[in-house]
């Protein structure tokens, strides 16, 4: 090669030089960008299992998630294996097991409570969460039934059917399915705040009447099997991390969607409770119709079964706003207690009000009677209040200990 070629040819080779190490740095540091993002990815992956493992904080195992709660006739049933629960509050973390027989009654162990009896007295118990409680001497018939053994000398044989978001829609056919089996000879239904809503807001649209315009069921809550459905697929995931981001897609962007789909148009959970105008009883007053229909109806069906109103005592709790004022001085209106007296009163029913026994036992603090953080319920101090206030009222109403 010429001299002139060799001269030539070094610049040629120095541009390409170059122009290679300008390519090759922002692929360098594309690739140390994306080791950083691996790394940091399997930081959160090791992060989530472990909370798992520990907690979990978040549930991404979801476990015991599947379609077994589904129901056409009860809309949803309890699951009839064991099972652990948390519950919130003041005692976040500490877990009970619970578990309910083919009907969807609470199996617990009543032994001590039967113990020494010739004869028991049979009482069913309807109602929801409130009424379904947490473990086995945390619930308002187990409450009951030991304040009649001590305080009476009276055995009851009790049959908790309380289940979460139960309301007088789902009770009808419950009861229908109940009664024939268990055959109480008192039976107690707690109708909650929350009732007005759920029967007109979450379950009249799938109740299923038969020719002659009778609740005969309440089909599957087309929000709960998406929720359910969708979490199913969220597990499907190998990666926590992917679960992460499914779960967190489902509960916040995907299930709001359902649920104003299904669910909108009316109104929100405790709006008629918090409502002080004039004429809140015209404002609600097709939710209160549906809510007179399905209580009446229920009536009906109890009434057939006791052949007596005095058998069937119908009791209403308050929530912590029923007895603590607000920053206006408002507690919350009689809207829902109201109508159940009315209902109870027109069938010979009886009916008790715990709001004003426990403004007056809970005091000025009535807040410490529950759990609070998000969680309307009664802590267990609270529930035992409001059992012997129950307890008190049938032993003085319907229970005899000399019949």
């Amino acid at each position: 090669m010429a001299l002139a070629d060799l001269r030539s040819a070094k610049p040629v080779a120095r541009g390409r030089s170059l122009l290679t190490a300008i390519l090759e740095r922002p692929l360098r540091f594309a690739g140390q960008a994306l080791l950083l993002l691996a790394v940091w990815l399997a930081i959160f992956e090791a992060g989530l299992r472990a909370q798992q493992h520990f907690g979990p904080l978040y549930d991404l195992e979801l476990a015991n998630v599947d379609l077994s709660w589904e129901s056409n006739v009860l809309n949803h049933v309890p699951a009839t294996n064991k099972q652990q629960l948390c519950i919130y509050g003041d005692t976040t973390g500490f877990t009970y097991e619970r578990s309910f027989d083919a009907n969807g009654v609470r199996v617990i162990d009543d032994s001590e409570l039967l113990s020494g009896c010739q004869r028991s007295v049979s009482v069913l118990f309807l109602g929801d969460s409130f009424m379904e409680g947490f473990d086995e001497r945390n619930t308002l018939p187990w409450h009951v039934a030991n304040y009649f053994k001590k305080e009476r000398g009276v055995c009851l044989k009790t049959h908790n059917a309380g289940y979460t978001s139960y309301s007088p829609s789902i009770f009808v056919p419950q009861a229908k399915k109940l009664l024939p089996v268990v055959r109480p000879e008192y039976i107690v239904l707690d109708v909650d705040e929350t009732d007005l809503y759920d029967d007109f807001v979450r379950y009249r649209r799938l109740i299923v009447r038969d020719e002659t315009g009778n609740n005969v069921g309440v089909k599957v809550s087309p929000v709960g099997h998406e929720c359910s459905a969708g979490l199913m697929q969220v597990r499907r995931h190998a990666l926590y991390l992917t679960r992460f981001v499914s779960k967190l897609w489902l509960t916040s962007v995907h299930m709001p969607a359902v649920i104003r789909e299904n669910q909108g148009g009316a109104f929100g959970l405790f709006d008629y409770s918090r409502d002080q105008s004039a004429d809140v009883g015209g404002k609600y007053a097709d939710a209160r119709a549906v809510f007179r229909r399905n209580l009446q109806e229920l009536a009906g069906v109890l009434k057939d079964h006791t052949r007596d109103g005095t058998k069937v005592l119908c009791v209403f709790h308050p929530h912590l706003q029923h007895l603590k004022p607000d920053a206006g001085g408002r507690v919350w209106n009689d809207l829902v207690s109201s109508t159940v007296r009315e209902a109870c009163s027109a069938n010979g029913f009886f009916f008790f009000d715990a709001t004003a026994t426990l403004k007056q036992r809970f005091g000025p603090h009535s807040e410490e009677f529950y759990w609070g953080n998000g969680d309307m319920h009664f802590n267990f101090e609270g529930l035992q209040a409001y059992s012997a206030a129950v307890a008190e009222f049938m032993a003085t109403k319907m229970i005899n200990p000399h019949d």
